[in-house]
């Protein structure tokens, strides 16, 4: 009986002593691992404000590191991710192309809903057209951007640009007057002097950016070859884009190579699909009407997608009625819808088109107006009147400049730009006679 009792109590004193033995340890490992994680939190919030320092002193694989850090316990802050991403684009760790990928795998995870959503789709597009040199990559997020948050310069500034270099610079106008909105005072006249290099010697003003997405050597001056190299550089990035397709076709049709640019468009793969985008019809409707194929050109304008509006549409449409329809009548208003909006009111050609089917419709008043009117834009586009207005645009201090453009504007019927640069000339002239010299150059 106290044999059993003794038994009993034995084991009731080993079992707590085994428990003790097993959970001390256990015990130690989680506190040692909550302290240890509240040290690696505390060291990750720190990171954070490392990363964004060394980031500030250039040394930005450091930051990299850094920021990586912090996001392992925050790996869907916005801010550390913008961080992140910019410094593996300014590190020299990786090629151009490897650290736009990787920067873009990682604005990714920013969700349109957030914030940041549209600084991140902004950014994500800057590197497709810039590094990358994807524009139909790079045009999607960009929208995606201005649809998300309207007032980011940058977002209308690439969209602009990359419209430009797409040989789409009949729809970038917007772009550029949201970007005007934004721009400080004190820029405004650099971004309008911005804007008619963009209208009217778009060479001059993506010899920038040709530099420095390679198209451009250093010194050299922006020619045909400059703008082939860059299409066809896009064109062997984003083969599958209609958009591309349509831009260097568009190249080669100005250089009257169609038949080159008919094996391009023909042959695309994704040819009906394509028919969606009004770059790609526009193209090969022009196309097929310079070689003769009246019947394909009318087929495929009648495939244009809808909205059917602005220059390119209502210029092609006035193509199709006077060409294909011999209607004058309806060309005649097509080309009164083109002529409304930009370039319209620059393309002389068009303005020339449309007297002659005046001519022909027995009105000759008008088509005499018109053709007067179309030699006037004529002389007002030769080249020598743009080399004197580029000379002058180097000093946006002188009285004269600001007026030299005004005129030019006011002459092409263009009343925003002319009220715009009235307003820059009003502006230099209100300030203080010192303000207005230019420094000596020493």
């Amino acid at each position: 009986m106290s044999e059993s009792k003794d038994s009993s109590v034995q084991a009731q004193t080993v079992r707590p002593t085994r428990w003790r033995r097993i959970l001390l340890p256990v015990c130690l490992i989680l506190v040692g691992g909550g302290v240890w994680a509240g040290i690696e939190i505390w060291n990750a919030e720190r990171a954070f404000n490392r990363g964004r320092l060394l980031l500030r002193q250039d040394r930005d694989v450091e930051a990299e590191r850094e920021l990586e850090h912090y996001l392992r316990w925050h790996p869907h802050n916005p801010k550390a991710i913008l961080l992140w991403a910019e410094a593996v684009i300014k590190g020299d760790s990786r090629t151009a192309r490897d650290a736009a990928e990787l920067a873009i795998s990682g604005l990714k995870k920013i969700p349109d809903a957030s914030p940041l959503g549209a600084e991140a789709r902004m950014r994500e597009g800057r590197l497709a057209f810039l590094i990358l040199q994807q524009p139909g990559r790079a045009e999607t997020l960009l929208l995606r951007s201005a649809e998300l948050r309207h007032d980011l310069p940058d977002t209308h500034y690439l969209l602009w640009k990359l419209l430009d270099m797409t040989e789409r610079y009949h729809y970038s106008e917007a772009h550029f007057w949201n970007i005007y909105e934004l721009t400080p005072t004190g820029n405004k006249a650099e971004r309008l002097r911005e804007w008619y290099l963009s209208q009217f010697s778009p060479g001059s003003a993506n010899a920038d950016l040709d530099r420095h997405m390679g198209f451009l050597a250093s010194g050299e001056s922006a020619s045909e070859a400059t703008e082939n190299l860059r299409l066809s550089q896009f064109l062997a990035n984003e083969p599958e884009s209609s958009m591309v397709v349509a831009a260097y076709a568009r190249w080669l049709l100005h250089a009257r190579e169609r038949d080159q640019a008919a094996d391009l468009l023909k042959n695309f793969p994704a040819f009906d699909t394509a028919l969606g985008d009004p770059s790609f019809v526009s193209v090969l409707v022009d196309l097929m009407i310079d070689l003769g194929r009246l019947d394909e050109a009318r087929l495929y304008f009648d495939r244009w997608p809808l909205p059917r509006d602005g220059f390119l549409y209502w210029h092609t449409a006035g193509r199709v009625f006077e060409i294909i329809e011999r209607d004058d009548k309806s060309a005649v208003d097509a080309y009164d819808r083109a002529l409304s909006v930009w370039p319209g009111p620059a393309e002389w050609s068009v303005m020339h088109r449309r007297a002659q089917c005046l001519s022909r419709l027995g009105d000759r008043l008008n088509a005499e107006l018109g053709r007067q009117e179309s030699k006037r834009i004529e002389l007002l586009m030769d080249t020598d009147v743009h080399k004197k207005l580029r000379l002058v645009l180097v000093d946006l201090k002188s009285v004269d400049t600001l007026k030299q453009m005004v005129s030019f504007y006011t002459a092409l019927h263009r009343s925003r730009e002319a009220k715009c640069w009235q307003s820059e000339l009003d502006r230099l002239i209100s300030l203080p006679a010192r303000s207005r010299l230019r420094p000596l150059a020493l």
